[in-house]
């Protein structure tokens, strides 16, 4: 009942060869497993006049189970039944099996015609095997472009888009039905660090140059995309780019840069004046009243003083990322806190007036006094630095019963929509930090957000109703604990 095919269809007549060369065309055109065990179980049939037939493959790709004719009513197992072995270039990957015919049993021809069969099925597994194994890779290959972070895609030597992965829509906000098939200029305009582009004739890709470079691209998001580009010449003459989005990185880099410029700017702007004075003391022949050397300390003094600050600003916004673990919550007394904010403050500024409304009944904050305290005083010497000569810098304290919010109100010439969130980031300062009048590091509003955020509150800015900026910040109320009744025994 079961043999492997060993020989060719020699002694067949030509009818049967014929059948057996339509049924090895069906086959060959078969485009999967399924169709191929569907035609060979339906050939068998014809070829062999059998009432039915099994087919299973198995090895290529999933397992296969195609069943043909009549399988209830005739048993492809039992006596009189015949079977062969299945390969895939020699290796066996399943059989078919025919059903027995009723009083016909199967004769030596049917036995070739099946051997040969058999050995016409092998090319066309081989061949989807193949199929499977380059599909698999294709698969795989398409897992790993759609799930990786970097944008990847390849254009043709027309430079026309070929493929464009997910991560490459998602930065550019191009999606691949738009990008593929387009001139990569139209979809990709790269630009140079100093914002010379980088398409047309001095397009990598037209040029030919295996090179990886930063470009600086607009998506729409706000703001240039800065990518670390790969270019990769394929074979035909096309290019595979690999580009990695290093726009956070870039933005980090300029950041440092302009803080490295503007803390070498304020460190020389106190150092020069107290190193020209110490020059001029210095002097054999020099002699100075008593009012001019009393000028000449208090000057050294309040330029030591900034300088202080500015040293202490730097120590300090370096350790509020671990700040959480130094920060002492207790209950404290924000009224009586932030009048003596607003007194020390008004001490040494006489330029200014200072206003204090409070609302009744007002809670005690849970907060580290000392650095809360902090956090008033660094946006009232804001105010005071941007709030005109004579004009009134407002401090307003209200509560809900579960926060605190503090306002203080300048006179000076506000803060954009657009810059509300980032001027609490880390070195920003709001214009050129050589040519505004007001000078600085720009590390006062961070240590006053950051500082909030360890005790468990936020700070944001809005216009002040007369003009100006309200810089708030909240922190929590301590609720008030209800009393317990005394019992009388």
């Amino acid at each position: 009942m079961f043999r492997r095919p060993t020989r060719a269809g020699e002694g067949l007549a030509v009818d049967e060869i014929d059948r057996l060369r339509r049924a090895e065309l069906a086959l060959a055109a078969a485009p999967s497993i399924e169709a191929a065990a569907h035609e060979l179980g339906k050939h068998a049939m014809a070829l062999l006049d059998a009432p039915a037939a099994i087919v299973i493959i198995e090895g290529v790709g999933d397992t296969v189970r195609m069943e043909a004719g009549d399988t209830r009513g005739h048993s492809v197992y039992e006596t009189g039944s015949r079977m062969r072995l299945l390969d895939d270039d020699g290796t066996p990957c399943g059989s078919i099996a025919v059903a027995a015919r009723s009083g016909r049993p199967y004769g030596e021809r049917d036995e070739r015609i099946l051997d040969a069969l058999g050995e016409r099925v092998s090319s066309t597994l081989h061949r989807l095997s193949l199929f499977e194994a380059v599909r698999a890779e294709q698969r795989t290959l398409a897992d790993v472009l759609s799930s990786t972070s970097d944008g990847i895609f390849s254009v043709g030597p027309d430079q026309r888009v070929r493929s464009w992965n997910q991560a490459m829509a998602r930065i550019t906000g191009t999606a691949e039905v738009v990008a593929a098939g387009q001139h990569c200029c139209a979809v990709f305009r790269p630009c140079d660090e100093k914002g010379v582009p980088l398409f047309g004739v001095t397009c990598p890709i037209r040029t030919g140059d295996e090179a990886e470079l930063l470009v600086q691209i607009e998506a729409g998001r706000g703001g240039p995309i800065w990518l670390n580009c790969a270019f990769s010449r394929m074979s035909d003459g096309g290019f595979v780019v690999i580009a990695r989005d290093v726009t956070t990185r870039k933005q980090i880099e300029d950041e440092k840069a302009d803080f490295l410029a503007t803390v070498s700017h304020e460190l020389r702007t106190p150092l020069t004046p107290i190193k020209g004075f110490l020059q001029t003391l210095t002097r054999r022949d020099a002699e100075f009243t008593q009012d001019e050397r009393a000028h000449i300390y208090e000057v050294m003094l309040r330029e030591e003083q900034r300088l202080e600050r500015l040293v202490h600003q730097l120590l300090l916004a370096t350790s509020l990322d671990s700040a959480e673990s130094f920060v002492i919550k207790e209950e404290v007394d924000w009224e009586m806190t932030v009048r003596a904010q607003v007194d020390q403050i008004a001490r040494h500024d006489p330029m200014h007036e200072y206003s204090v409304a409070l609302a009744p009944d007002l809670p005690k904050v849970m907060a580290d006094e000392q650095l809360a305290g902090q956090v008033l005083g660094n946006l009232l010497s804001n105010a005071a630095k941007y709030s005109p000569e004579g004009t009134v810098i407002g401090v307003g304290v209200a509560h809900d019963g579960h926060r605190i919010v503090t306002t203080v109100v300048d006179r000076g010439p506000g803060v954009p929509m657009a810059d509300r969130d980032r001027i609490f980031d880390r070195f920003t300062r709001l214009g050129d930090h050589l040519t505004r009048p007001e000078q600085g590091v720009g590390l006062g509003l961070f240590i006053v957000r950051r500082s909030v955020e360890t005790m468990g509150g936020t700070v944001w800015v809005e216009d002040a109703p007369a003009g100006g900026a309200a810089f708030s910040f909240s922190l929590p109320a301590v609720r008030a604990r209800a009393r317990r009744p005394i019992r009388i025994r």
